[in-house]
C-alpha cells in the first residue's frame, strides 16, 4: 500500500488540487449568485420604498379623509385587501335633479373590541389613502419618484444609472430616462400596493456584475489565497519528496563509491601485512621494505579519502577558516601542472596575460580547487586541456577548458550538488565521490568569488576572484 501511494503521489496531489480548486470555484459561484440576488432584492426594496414615500407625501398634501369622489363606474373602484376587518361599500348619493349624480365610498370598520386601537385606526387611514389615491391618480410623476428613489439608493449605498417606465393595461403612460437603452439589461417591477391594479411601474438598470463582485470581493480573495496556499503547499511537498528521493539515490551511490574506494586500500594493506607475516619468514629486508611501501601508499590514499569527506563536512559548518596570503598565481598554477602532468599523457597548457598575477587566497584550499578542475578535465574531458589566467579590472579570472564532448544540458544545473555524479548507466569507469565540484565552488564562494560552467563549443569552468 505504501509503495502504491509513493509511486502514484503525483496523481494523488493532482487529484487533491483539482478537487480543492473545484470546491473553491463552486463556492465562489454560489456566493456570487447569492450576492447578486441580494443586490436585486435591495434594489427592489429601494424601488418600493421610494414609491411608498411618493404616495405618502402625495396623500398628505392632497388627500382628506372625508371626500366625495367622481367615479366613471362604481365597479372600477380598486379596493386593496391588505387591511383586516375592513368592509368597503359603494353607495349612490341622490342629489338635486339639476346636479350630476355622485358616488360615495363608505368605509365601515368592524371589530370585536368596543374601542379600536391606535394601530387599527392608522390601518383604516392607510386603506382610505390607498383607495382615494388609486381612484384619483391616472398618471405618476416619474421625475419626482426618481428623487425619492435616489434617496433610497443613497441610503443603501447604491450608485447606478436607471430608467423608469409606467404602464397601464400594457400601454405606456410615461417614462423616465430611456428604458429602451441597451445598457439597461436588468429590470424589476414595483410591488407597492399604492399602485393601481392595472398600473405597472418598472425599474431598468445596467448589469450589476462588478457591483456583485465587489460585494463578495473579500470572500473571493480569501478563497483565492487559501487555494494558492494549498496548491503551493502540495507542490512544495512534491518538490521535497522528489528531493528526498534524489538524495536517497545520491546517498546510496556515494556509499557504494566510498565502500568501493575504501575496500581497495584496506585489502591491499591487509595483503601486504599478510605477506610480511606468512611469506617473509626469513625477514628479508627487501621484501619487508616492498610490502611496507605498498602499505604506506594505500594508507596515504585511504587518508586522502577520509580528508575529502571531512573537508566536505567542514564546508557545511562554519568551522573551516581560510588562511589567506598573497601569492603569485602563475607560479602556483605552474607547480600544480608539473605535479599533474607526470600522471597523465594528455596535453595540459598554460596561458597567461601577465607574468606576475598576485592574488590573496588560502594556498592549500585554492590549490585543491585548481587540481580538482584539472582532474575532472582529465577524467571526463578531451585530450587537450588549457588553463588560462586573466587579470581584469578589480578581479582575476582562471578558466579550465577541454576539448571533450561536453556536459549534457540536463546535467549542468546539478554538477555542483554534493555527492552528485553524472549517470553513466551504472558504470563507474572513473573513480570519485561527487564532491570535487561541490568542494571547489564552496571554497571559491568563501573567497568571495564565483565558479561557473561556461558551455560554448568546449567545456569551460571559470573561476573569478575579486582583488582585495
Amino acid at each position: 500500500m505504501k509503495s502504491f501511494f509513493r509511486n502514484h503521489i503525483v496523481y494523488w496531489i493532482t487529484f487533491t488540487i483539482l478537487i480543492t480548486v473545484g470546491i473553491q470555484i463552486y463556492w465562489n459561484i454560489t456566493s456570487y449568485r447569492t450576492n447578486k440576488q441580494n443586490l436585486i432584492n435591495t434594489i427592489q426594496i429601494a424601488l418600493d420604498n421610494g414609491i411608498d414615500s411618493y404616495y405618502s407625501e402625495k396623500a398628505k398634501s392632497n388627500i382628506t379623509y372625508r371626500d366625495t369622489i367622481n367615479l366613471p363606474d362604481p365597479s372600477d373602484l380598486p379596493v386593496p385587501g391588505d387591511v383586516k376587518n375592513i368592509r368597503v361599500y359603494r353607495t349612490k348619493v341622490q342629489a338635486d335633479s339639476s346636479k350630476p349624480k355622485h358616488k360615495k365610498v363608505l368605509i365601515k370598520y368592524s371589530s370585536d373590541e368596543p374601542n379600536p386601537s391606535v394601530s387599527e385606526i392608522k390601518n383604516i387611514q392607510v386603506l382610505a389613502q390607498k383607495i382615494i389615491i388609486a381612484v384619483r391618480q391616472d398618471s405618476i410623476d416619474l421625475p419626482k419618484i426618481a428623487n425619492y428613489l435616489d434617496r433610497e439608493f443613497s441610503r443603501k449605498q447604491l450608485d447606478m444609472d436607471y430608467a423608469l417606465l409606467y404602464t397601464r393595461n400594457h400601454r405606456t403612460v410615461s417614462e423616465y430616462q430611456n428604458p429602451g437603452d441597451k445598457k439597461y439589461s436588468f429590470t424589476t417591477a414595483s410591488k407597492s400596493t399604492y399602485l393601481p391594479q392595472d398600473g405597472k411601474l418598472e425599474l431598468f438598470f445596467p448589469d450589476i456584475f462588478f457591483k456583485t463582485l465587489k460585494e463578495g470581493l473579500a470572500g473571493i480573495l480569501l478563497s483565492l489565497i487559501l487555494s494558492l496556499c494549498i496548491v503551493f503547499s502540495l507542490f512544495y511537498l512534491l518538490y521535497i519528496i522528489r528531493q528526498q528521493k534524489q538524495l536517497a539515490i545520491i546517498k546510496n551511490d556515494f556509499i557504494s563509491n566510498v565502500s568501493h574506494e575504501l575496500k581497495t586500500p584496506i585489502a591491499v594493506v591487509t595483503s601486504a601485512l599478510e605477506g610480511i607475516e606468512k611469506f617473509n619468514t626469513e625477514n628479508e629486508p627487501e621484501k619487508t621494505k616492498k610490502y611496507l611501501a605498498i602499505s604506506n601508499q594505500h594508507l596515504a590514499k585511504l587518508h586522502q579519502i577520509v580528508e575529502k569527506i571531512l573537508e566536505t563536512s567542514f564546508l557545511e559548518s562554519d568551522q573551516l577558516q581560510l588562511r589567506r596570503e598573497s601569492v603569485n598565481l602563475n607560479e602556483l598554477t605552474q607547480n600544480i601542472l608539473e605535479k599533474i602532468q607526470i600522471k597523465t599523457e594528455k596535453s595540459i597548457s598554460l596561458k597567461t596575460t601577465n607574468p606576475e598575477i598576485l592574488i590573496y587566497v588560502d594556498v592549500f584550499h585554492f590549490e585543491n580547487v585548481i587540481t580538482n578542475l584539472i582532474d575532472n578535465a582529465i577524467k571526463y574531458g578531451g585530450d587537450q586541456i588549457i588553463l588560462t589566467l586573466t587579470e581584469e579590472s578589480g578581479k582575476t579570472s582562471i578558466t579550465v577548458s577541454d576539448n571533450g564532448s561536453g556536459i549534457d544540458k540536463s546535467q549542468r544545473a546539478k554538477i555542483f550538488d554534493k555527492f552528485y555524479r553524472i549517470p553513466s548507466n551504472n558504470r563507474h569507469d572513473q573513480k570519485g565521490f561527487g564532491i570535487g565540484l561541490y568542494y571547489a565552488r564552496n571554497i571559491i564562494l568563501k573567497h568571495g568569488g564565483t565558479l561557473e560552467l561556461i558551455s560554448d563549443e568546449i567545456t569551460t569552468f571559470k573561476i573569478t576572484i575579486p582583488h582585495e
